[in-house]
């Protein structure tokens, strides 16, 4: 229940970030959204996943990512205790840090630079080894 309560609180705060961030965002579409960068911190920490958010240059980058510590390399993890996974990371609401899987690198974006989370690959489904999940979510205000 206590993951419960934060994963909302962190919700809540992501839609009021995206409120305040960009006018066009209504109460509504703020709270879509958030749920959207919700899911997307749920597949990082479970798998990992495609998606597309927009650099701070202005041009659009899909990334292969994962916050799994199973799948980043032992010298790229954050210190600390990863064995609890999602609950040890440093969360914000304002951003969300991943591995990048192509780089071998850390990265960021900013929620408001979030465009879509594209596919899922998750490891902890009974029975499967991957699950995918095509076009799961766009953060595209339409």
């Amino acid at each position: 229940m206590p993951n419960d309560i934060k994963k909302l609180r962190r919700l809540m705060r992501t839609a009021h970030v995206l409120q305040k961030g960009d006018d066009k965002y209504g109460q509504s579409f703020a709270l879509k959204k958030a749920w959207w960068f919700e899911s997307l911190r749920d597949a990082l920490a479970n798998g990992f996943a495609r998606f597309i958010y927009h650099k701070n240059d202005g041009t659009t980058r899909t990334a292969l990512g994962t916050r799994s510590p199973s799948l980043i390399p032992v010298d790229k993890l954050p210190k600390g205790d990863m064995s609890d996974g999602e609950d040890t990371w440093e969360d914000s609401a304002k951003t969300i840090p991943y591995f990048d899987l192509d780089k071998n690198e850390w990265r960021s974006f900013s929620v408001l630079n979030f465009n879509s989370l594209d596919r899922v690959w998750r490891f902890n489904d009974p029975g499967t080894s991957s699950r995918h999940t095509g076009g799961v979510a766009s953060a595209e205000k339409g």
